[in-house]
């Protein structure tokens, strides 16, 4: 990790800040803060995601070029057989193979790390439109207040409009990077299967159709989600509260290596006192039918008081068929002091919710406990395991953890950790041989 986006996140969250101050007297502005929240991204997954396809291709290459050294170690003399020849063609088919697909993750790569750049370029022109915008509207209030002349005030909402297709045009740029991201994955994909195919993987061509209608199934999910939340976005630009109450909208479908679909989705909803409230669930579905599912969910209060929990069973042979499932579950809560002081600041814009438009940050200590566990209804193993601490300013301070393991059969092992900022000690028990 290079460092490089780490800014991205608080450059995009002033943008969005300024930017939603100002809409409250200048209409073009709302839809400049809504592009701004809807173009809003995560580079530095972008960057993780990039290294991972990197080092995919460098380990494949890696492999193809040991196959070669290891046939080529092999002296003539001592394999004379025809069979000798048949498998060195063999690997290198299986060579060539690896080598294209390895050239196919270097290009994704590139084309990931490409885009993770270009969402950091926009986060730095959002920051300084919005910093341009805010001061129009400061601006704006004083022409209308006769500072300068009320004529004045058209004018700076024809400046105000300009923004606007320049950010318009600076968001579609932003797309189109991503769609060229796309057509690398999809005619890489496509190009890397073809070629597989005529050196002799005659799966290729089924493997990449069967990716691709996995793909479509992800890619409706999520085109829902966006399109759900760009309408939840435009609603909660209307400002002082009168928003949807539903800020956020998850979906998904995505399937796994084992032919198991997750499908399902969340949603987050705040009430008029600020409490948010997060749920969703899921369904998964495989060859044998029902595969199980699970809820999750959580409730936080005014930055001082939050709690969350979650369930999941999966039985990835069909509920009720073959070996039993496993299920996992958890719950953690934290109560802590506030960690600000909000008030209304007369030198800056009002907040476009209603609430206060600046704070004073506090110092902030704390609780947190809970517990999380498994057990798998197969073999019959399991864990159980429980942690409490002290937290400041959002950081542990001080954690302990014990955690009981159980292997299903008469075994057992139970670990007790601790971790503060400066140490962590850990000590573990095993069943003592005559209780095996």
């Amino acid at each position: 990790m290079s460092g490089t986006f780490n800014s991205y996140g608080s450059l995009m969250s002033a943008a969005q800040m300024t930017a939603g101050g100002a809409q409250i007297v200048l209409p073009p502005v709302i839809w400049i803060a809504t592009e701004f929240k809807l173009a809003n991204g995560n580079p530095v997954n972008l960057e993780k995601a990039a290294e991972s396809w990197d080092k995919t291709a460098k380990g494949l290459q890696k492999t193809a070029q040991e196959l070669k050294q290891s046939l080529q170690a092999i002296p003539a003399q001592a394999w004379t057989a025809q069979d000798r020849d048949a498998y060195a063609k063999k690997v290198d088919e299986f060579c060539q193979q690896l080598d294209i697909v390895a050239t196919f993750c270097q290009a994704v790569s590139i084309a990931l790390i490409a885009y993770a750049y270009a969402m950091l370029v926009y986060a730095i022109f959002a920051m300084g439109m919005g910093v341009f915008v805010a001061a129009l509207a400061v601006a704006f209030i004083a022409a209308a207040a006769g500072v300068f002349t009320a004529v004045a005030c058209p004018e700076i909402e024809a400046v105000a409009a300009t923004c606007l297709t320049i950010t318009t045009v600076a968001t579609g740029i932003l797309g189109a990077a991503a769609s060229i991201a796309g057509m690398v994955f999809q005619g890489g994909a496509m190009l890397a299967a073809i070629q597989e195919y005529t050196h002799g993987d005659k799966g290729a061509l089924t493997d990449f159709r069967q990716a691709e209608a996995t793909g479509a199934a992800t890619a409706l999910a999520n085109g829902a989600q966006n399109a759900i939340n760009a309408g939840l976005t435009v609603a909660g630009a209307r400002g002082m509260g009168k928003g949807s109450p539903i800020s956020n909208v998850d979906l998904d479908a995505d399937r796994n290596a084992n032919h198991t679909w997750n499908i399902g989705g969340g949603a987050t909803y705040k009430t008029p006192t600020g409490t948010e409230i997060t749920g969703g669930g899921h369904v998964k579905w495989g060859d044998h039918g029902l595969a199980g599912g699970d809820l999750s969910g959580g409730v936080k209060v005014g930055g001082v008081a939050s709690v969350n929990g979650n369930a999941e069973y999966t039985d990835e042979d069909g509920i009720g068929q073959g070996k039993g499932g496993e299920i996992k579950y958890g719950a953690q809560g934290t109560l802590s002091t506030p960690d600000s002081l909000g008030f209304n600041n007369p030198t800056r814009l009002p907040d476009p919710n209603g609430g206060k438009n600046d704070s004073l940050p506090l110092p902030s200590a704390g609780i947190t406990g809970g517990v999380s566990g498994s057990h798998n209804f197969g073999d019959g193993s399991g864990t159980l395991s429980g942690n409490a601490g002290v937290q400041v300013n959002g950081q542990d301070g001080y954690k302990r953890t014990e955690t009981y393991a159980d292997d299903g059969k008469g075994g057992y092992k139970t670990t007790d950790q601790t971790d503060t900022p400066f140490s962590t000690k850990k000590k573990e028990d095993k069943a003592p041989p005559w209780d095996l």
